[in-house]
């Protein structure tokens, strides 16, 4: 099993909002960072496009959306002990980019396709 966010998590990652809004037939770029992860601050973008979700390392310059949250609570997110889409509203999550965009890909998060891919990006399942 590997660590989530590790350096070996990091060479082949899932997003899960990414994987669900690609799913919903959603196209776009989706930039993450996560602070305070066990080997500090981790950056990677999800370019989502034609169903799919390609992964580069870094946050594009040029990213549609963004979103920020402490490893505590990217965890809990994977785990379904946080709603991400509470944790935008009460500000735990960080966000940019147009409304209508970032609504978009986090209403993507209430299906199956993105508990699937919390379980993959915590090791879970293959």
């Amino acid at each position: 099993m590997v660590d989530y966010l590790s350096e070996a998590w990091l060479a082949a990652p899932v997003d899960p909002l990414a994987e669900a809004f690609a799913a919903n037939g959603g196209s776009g770029t989706i930039a993450r960072i996560v602070t305070k992860a066990p080997d500090g601050e981790v950056r990677f973008t999800a370019v989502v496009s034609d169903g799919g979700v390609r992964y580069a390392m870094g946050t594009a310059a040029d990213a549609d959306v963004s979103f920020t949250d402490t490893y505590a609570n990217a965890l809990a997110i994977l785990r379904g002990e946080l709603d991400p889409n509470a944790a935008f509203m009460r500000g735990a999550t960080k966000v940019t980019g147009p409304t209508g965009l970032l609504l978009d890909v986090i209403a993507a998060s209430r299906s199956d396709v993105f508990r699937s891919a919390c379980a993959r990006a915590l090791g879970e399942t293959a």
